[in-house]
């Protein structure tokens, strides 16, 4: 009996451990196969594909950037999209310290404006069910549009009420009732939305379309103020 627990009491740790480098090999083959999914993705539409997003995750400002410690940006697929320059990439950050520290990962999608001779203002759209509430703390400051439907599906937050009612009106807020898996912000030159988690190929795709469809609805008066003249390319 006394050898039965012994041998138990060793084998127990022994299982844990297997279990523990299981988990870690399977984790490291997941990495590898999103990495080498998403430079043939990039590749099959002549974009361009980079494991080392270093340098991006303090390229611009806002949620959610900024946030905790050990940020990295990683898995950075870029080209052009009907005209635009863009860039999708994996961006983490870890909160707290020690046993109390939790990584987060979000998926983020930039499109540059250019054209523009100066900056926009800041406009942040996020949807109030669950994203807004991990999305906050951007400088700004909450704006009701005066459309309950949308002011109760989203949160507006913006240094511009007047670029606020603008972009926002009644077509644009009718197609964004589609969009309520992202956060998407307006800011200096660039459009990007982002939410937690990562993105499959495909949904590059969808985000990217989505992200062209709200700049097409920006009225022309907008970019005039700007000094664009007409919708950025």
């Amino acid at each position: 009996m006394d050898l039965l627990v012994g041998a138990a009491c060793l084998l127990v740790p022994l299982a844990f451990i297997a279990l523990v480098v299981v988990a870690i090999v399977a984790s490291v083959r997941a990495r590898q196969r999103r990495m080498d999914t998403l430079a043939s993705y990039a590749a099959q539409r002549e974009w361009r594909y980079r494991p080392d997003g270093t340098g991006l995750e303090d390229r611009f400002p806002g949620d959610p950037f900024g946030r905790g410690h050990a940020r990295s940006a990683t898995n950075v697929v870029e080209g052009t999209y009907e005209g635009r320059a863009f860039l999708a990439f994996d961006y983490h950050y870890t909160t707290g310290s020690g046993d109390d520290s939790t990584r987060h990962g979000c998926s983020v999608v930039t499109m540059h404006l250019g054209g523009l001779r100066q900056p926009v203002p800041m406009l942040q759209v996020a949807p109030t069910r669950g994203l807004a509430k991990f999305f906050h703390g951007l400088l700004g400051h909450d704006l009701a549009i005066g459309d309950p439907v949308f002011d109760d599906l989203f949160l507006v937050r913006t240094d511009s009420p007047e670029l606020a009612r603008d972009v926002l009106h009644p077509d644009l807020r009718a197609m964004l009732a589609a969009y309520q898996d992202r956060a998407w912000r307006l800011q200096g030159d660039s459009l990007l939305m982002f939410r937690s988690g990562q993105h499959s190929p495909g949904e590059i795709d969808a985000v990217l379309a989505s992200m062209k469809a709200i700049l097409d609805r920006v009225p022309p008066v907008v970019w005039q103020r700007l000094g664009g003249g007409e919708a950025p390319r």
